[in-house]
């Protein structure tokens, strides 16, 4: 069985072989809850009566179409206002003359209020048989092209088209279906009606002799029937600004073109099936800034005619398996977008280039307009020559270059690098992999280099010369690397803000005094460089501080600046404060020194870190003592301490940690060895207290939760000694307790009871087995309380400057 639908009788009479079933609209009272519920966002009886006296003479014009209704939903509900809808139920679309079901003049009272941006671009569709699948991103492209998007500051206009499109979509001119876009029926002949004489489409032969005048997007679709001289008459459409043709025409393609070409222009977007060749007359189409080619063709590269069009912004020729560009092709200054088969370039993105694929290094050798990111790897599997066909130096634009090598090394690496030779005005250079010791002679042309994230140097490189504009340099995974002392000269690189030196095994020599000479540094960074011999760090004008497996360099610091410092390290033993100035530190991040043992240790005392704020020592699992740093004296400004995972630690604080005035958390998690004093009191200052699994606290725990009026959440967590926490501590002492949390605790057997605990916001009570009251578990937004006791983020610190 077939089912047919159709609009029209006759052709139900034609094809039907039993009666033919009306699909009649909505019932009066379901089309009216639709009418509401799309008008107004509800079907409810509260919307506004004046209104809905008016929505009920606008109801019987939409001859009961649901798709009437959803066009002119956005126009009513755009302005609830009665002359508004006044203004929709009186307009003179209503009055012309119209079939019993003819739903057209709701449809167009939707486009009359359109934008008259989106009223172009939906015009324009009118172009395209029904039932046309679009895609909004190739849609919008042509739009642009055709000159229908208007700027809007420095956003690009496909983003603009973008939204033009989703405009249109939200006031259901475009359905989707299943990721692509369609035009209904019915809006399909409105835009048709619209768009009067600017849009038409050639079906057959007879489509010739209607085709408009002035007419100015046209279609042709693919039949038989089009004979040559049909075509080429095409050409007195002088006013053409669209051309998209779907069919090949085999050895009159030539003709054809060269003719189109020669006349027609206007031309803003073709659409071209196949051809041997473009003829040199498509230079006459200055105005050209979309063409595409469908099909596979037979010509390997455009001719030197092509390079005059100016304002071409987008070029696909997919099925084309092009081998090279003209030597012109970057006077192609507008092109945003080329693609061919095996290859693509779109401007400010990244384009990604296999060494050894020679067709694509062909193609990028004229591709001089170039703007963005190039990636070009396995370099490590070319010869010299190779190289030098890329006339990278011929790319003024480019401003970002990663060069890749495989990790096999090869004796004529260092050449393929030296025959590349990068453009003077490259900001951003990444060498990866390359096995060499030695830079090439063009590196020192960078004159306007900003940012060299990965640089390999030589021991003994004298033909470095100056970066004046150098803000990043990162000196990574360089295997053979033992001294950067020539580069890491204020001289060559001035303007450093970040300077980055990570993997290089061997790298011994590092003349971190000399830093102080570079007066913009803000960022260092020092990973994975174990062999590190320094006398000292000076830099004046750091303000954070990475030091991962870097040898000596926390031996003597000079960082006046210095907000953050991040020290991880395996090797290091222990820790002298005392050798270190660092006046402005806020941050103090000590993590995975699993052979440290002490901190600030014997004499001279540690001068004070009169800012730091944030101490945090984790997974230090041999340390046995923080009582050198943890005082008053040497952190009067302290506000959160935070320990982590030091199973060995026995000793914390040097003096009372009362002492401390303006501590705000106390973080304790799994540092089991602890030795607590007794009568221990903590500062009334006290905002957070987690102890968790940190020793035997049962000496001092009940008095140390003494006067602390202030403190907003309390933790305990694997504290098998506590064996109560009186009724009144918290209408006294934790008046202003937010959040409590208890697991883990086998010997306690009293809290004071559910309702001591029933004005507390966040509590979780669990794991408990002596303890009755309240009944376990007890979980009252545990969510909250389960992120305050992950490590702070603030406690992290950037995996890469």
């Amino acid at each position: 069985m077939m089912l047919v639908t159709t609009r029209f009788p006759d052709v139900a009479d034609r094809v039907r072989t039993m009666e033919p079933f009306p699909l009649d609209g909505l019932n009066e009272d379901a089309f009216w809850d639709f009418f509401k519920l799309c008008a107004f966002g509800s079907a409810s009886s509260e919307n506004d009566p004046e209104l809905e006296r008016i929505g009920k003479r606008i109801v019987p014009k939409l001859k009961g179409s649901p798709l009437a209704v959803k066009t002119l939903e956005r126009l009513l509900g755009m302005n609830l206002h009665t002359t508004h809808w006044n203004n929709i139920l009186e307009s003179e679309l209503w009055k012309l003359k119209q079939e019993k079901t003819d739903i057209l003049p709701a449809l167009r009272l939707s486009y009359i209020y359109l934008p008259f941006h989106l009223k172009r671009c939906f015009s324009f569709c009118a172009l395209y048989a029904k039932d046309h699948k679009f895609e909004k991103g190739r849609l919008a492209e042509i739009w642009v092209a055709e000159g229908f998007v208007e700027p809007q500051g420095d956003i690009p206009l496909e983003d603009i088209g973008h939204q033009y499109f989703e405009d249109l979509v939200n006031r259901s001119f475009f359905q989707n279906v299943s990721g692509t876009y369609i035009i209904h029926d019915l809006l399909h002949d409105m835009a048709k009606l619209v768009s009067d004489h600017d849009c038409f489409t050639i079906r057959n032969m007879r489509d010739f002799q209607m085709v408009p005048q002035n007419v100015r997007h046209l279609y042709i679709l693919p039949s038989r029937d089009l004979s040559t001289p049909n075509l080429l008459s095409l050409s007195k459409h002088t006013k053409l600004h669209t051309l998209i043709c779907d069919m090949s025409f085999g050895n009159e393609a030539a003709v054809i073109m060269d003719r189109w070409c020669s006349e027609l222009q206007r031309l803003r977007v073709l659409f071209w099936a196949s051809s041997n060749e473009l003829p040199d007359s498509i230079a006459n189409l200055k105005h050209l800034r979309h063409l595409e080619i469908s099909k596979a063709c037979a010509f390997k590269s455009f001719s030197s005619a092509f390079c005059s069009l100016y304002n071409l912004q987008r070029l696909y020729a997919k099925e084309c398996k092009l081998e090279s560009l003209p030597c012109d092709f970057s006077k192609l200054i507008s092109l945003r977008r080329f693609k061919s088969r095996g290859f693509e370039y779109y401007a400010g993105r990244t384009l990604n280039i296999d060494a050894t694929n020679r067709f694509e290094m062909k193609l990028i050798k004229n591709l001089n307009q170039f703007d963005g990111h190039m990636n070009i790897c396995n370099l490590g599997s070319v010869s010299n020559c190779y190289p030098t066909e890329f006339k990278l130096k011929d790319k003024k634009y480019l401003r970002r270059l990663e060069l890749t090598w495989s990790l096999a090394s090869s004796p004529e690496d260092k050449g393929v690098l030296q025959a590349l030779q990068s453009p003077t005005c490259l900001e951003s250079l990444f060498l990866k992999g390359y096995p060499d010791v030695s830079l090439p002679n063009w590196f020192q042309q960078h004159r306007n280099l900003s940012e060299m994230p990965a640089v390999p140097v030589d021991n003994n490189n004298d033909e470095i010369g100056t970066l004046p504009s150098l803000e990043e340099l990162a000196i990574l995974y360089c295997r053979n690397l033992r001294s950067v002392e020539q580069l890491l000269c204020p001289a060559y690189v001035p303007a450093i803000k970040r300077l980055r030196i990570a993997g290089c095994h061997q790298l011994k020599s590092l003349r971190t005094v000399t830093l102080g000479g570079f007066h913009s540094l803000e960022r260092l960074e020092v990973c994975g460089c174990p062999n590190i011999r320094s006398r000292g760090l000076v830099a004046h004008s750091l303000k954070t501080l990475k030091l991962e497996s870097s040898g000596n360099l926390t031996n003597n610091m000079q960082c006046c600046s210095l907000i953050e410092f991040y020290l991880s390290s395996d090797y290091v033993t222990t820790i002298h404060p005392q050798m270190w100035n660092l006046p402005a530190l806020q941050k103090l991040h000590i993590a995975n020194c699993r052979s440290l043992t002490s901190v600030g240790q014997g004499q001279p005392p540690i001068r004070a870190f009169k800012s730091l704020t944030f101490l945090i020592i984790d997974n230090c699992e041999n340390l046995a003592t923080l009582d050198g740093l943890l005082t008053e004296l040497c952190l009067p400004a302290i506000r959160k301490i935070d320990v982590r995972n030091c199973g060995k630690l026995q000793f914390l604080f040097g003096e009372r940690p009362g002492s401390f005035p303006s501590l705000e958390d106390l973080l304790l998690h799994d540092c089991p060895s602890l030795k607590w004093p007794r009568e221990l009191v903590l500062p009334s200052s006290l905002k957070k207290l987690h102890l968790v699994r940190c020793g035997d606290i049962s000496s001092w725990f009940s008095s140390c939760l003494q006067n602390l009026k202030s403190l907003a959440e309390l933790a305990l967590i694997g504290c098998p000694s506590i064996t109560s926490i009186p009724l009144g501590v918290y209408r006294s002492d934790l008046a202003s307790l937010d959040a409590l949390y208890i697991s883990g605790c086998p010997d306690l057997v009293s809290i004071g009871g559910a309702k001591a605990v029933a004005k507390i916001k966040y509590v979780g009570i669990y794991d408990c087995p002596e303890m009755e009251d309240p009944k376990q578990p007890v979980s009252r937004g545990t969510d909250m309380l389960s992120l305050t006791l992950q490590p702070s983020p603030s406690c992290s610190f950037p995996t890469q400057l």
